[in-house]
């Protein structure tokens, strides 16, 4: 079927962008290659660059439009897929490439929301809302994370909405084995709003009350300033390390006891799927769709920003007489709902 469509994605993608978003760009694409003949705009911000405004990005951006514009003009595609930036810039940026795209092609927009927090914090501003209504009216198809995502754009935008759930971009057969050496694990890139201070702070303490305890973190850093501060916490209990990726990655949190991701926001953060689905268990905050993941009943869920709700639920952990109950419990529900063939599965209906 390859070359019988054409689609035209936009968006980040690795190598040159390794989070969670990039990750689930790369693996879509590469499942849609099969129906589409697929050509690809990257755009790349260096993670320094994170929520700041400069004249390079604005020259980015111009030079994106331009591109999205001018190979729309001279080919026809059949969708032109893309994320939605949430933020104040980024809406009127994904606002700009779809008008790119429209105005000389008849092909279907395909829009990805990948955060969690649209309606608690993007869609507050009256200014926000405008364009989400712009932007959404020029959008044939609306890709959100979750089926309550789902029920509440649709309340709202009197719209049709898909749900695709995230997947891992590695699947093993077995789950892990829990060792019960209060071995802890830290997976992201090392951003304020991820919490990472928190956590810190957090263990520096724990350590003192239980020395066996152990933390290892692994992440890119944003800017000079936080990884100084960052790097203050190392010691014999606090291992902080460069960015990991791939098979490395799924066997470092496979061979940890826990996996903790303390976020102020989120959406469906990718590394808790892969915790997962080696069977790990996590300790996560409760924000985005945190809460859906892990399930109503799930116990490690502490409040963001929060340090004594962290250090409690760190502790409640260490404590727990079966935590191997967990383990099972998080690997049943990956199967269930985020493997790689219910991903491709609900992928295959959105793009049919």
């Amino acid at each position: 079927m390859s070359g019988e469509r054409r689609l035209l994605f936009f968006g980040e993608l690795p190598p040159d962008s390794i989070h969670g978003i990039a990750i689930s760009n790369h693996l879509n694409l590469g499942w849609l290659k099969s129906s589409f003949s697929v050509e690809t705009i990257k755009e790349y911000d260096l993670l320094s660059e994170h929520d700041k405004i400069s004249i390079h990005k604005f020259a980015k951006r111009l030079k994106n439009l331009f591109q999205v514009f001018s190979k729309s003009v001279y080919r026809h595609y059949d969708y032109f897929y893309l994320n939605y930036s949430l933020s104040f810039l980024g809406g009127i940026k994904t606002l700009l490439l779809i008008l790119s795209f429209r105005i000389s092609n008849r092909g279907k927009v395909v829009l990805h929301i990948h955060r969690g927090d649209f309606f608690k914090k993007y869609y507050k501003l009256f200014f926000n809302r405008i364009i989400s209504y712009m932007i959404f009216s020029l959008t044939q198809k609306i890709i959100v994370l979750s089926n309550s995502q789902k029920s509440e754009f649709e309340t709202i935008y009197k719209k049709t909405f898909f749900v695709l759930y995230n997947t891992v971009e590695f699947e093993f057969n077995n789950p892990n084995i829990l060792r019960g050496n209060n071995k802890f694990i830290y997976v992201s890139n090392y951003l304020i709003d991820k919490g990472i201070i928190d956590l810190l702070e957090v263990f520096s303490r724990l350590i003192k009350m239980f020395p066996g305890t152990k933390l290892t973190t692994y992440g890119a850093f944003s800017d000079t300033e936080l990884q100084e501060d960052i790097l203050k916490f190392s010691s014999d209990n606090i291992c902080i390390n460069g960015m990991i990726k791939g098979r490395e990655k799924f066997n470092e949190i496979a061979n940890s006891d826990c996996l903790i991701l303390p976020s102020w926001n989120e959406g469906q953060p990718t590394v808790l799927l892969e915790a997962m689905s080696v069977g790990t268990p996590v300790i996560a905050t409760q924000t985005g769709l945190i809460p859906d993941i892990l399930g109503e009943d799930y116990p490690f869920i502490s409040i963001p920003g929060d340090r004594f709700s962290l250090k409690s639920k760190i502790i409640e952990f260490m404590q727990h007489e079966d935590i191997s109950h967990f383990s099972n419990v998080l690997y049943e529900r990956y199967i269930e709902s985020y493997s790689q063939d219910k991903h491709i599965e609900m992928l295959k209906n959105i793009f049919e």
